[in-house]
């Protein structure tokens, strides 16, 4: 849930699927966009939670 928010506020993205029991999330738009929403949940979760940050990369 703390990453579906980051990734809602910080980029003009969408929540194609949600599931809180798994913690499954589906984030969709343009590649731009995801990218960038993808970048502050992982800036944000290793800020808010201490997790370990990782890069993002494109394949």
């Amino acid at each position: 849930m703390i990453a579906v928010d980051i990734a809602s506020k910080s980029a003009n993205i969408e929540i194609g699927f949600l599931d809180r029991f798994s913690g499954s999330v589906v984030i969709t738009g343009k590649v731009g966009a995801v990218e960038s929403a993808l970048k502050a949940v992982i800036t944000g979760l290793v800020t808010i939670l201490g997790f370990t940050g990782v890069e993002v990369t494109r394949t």
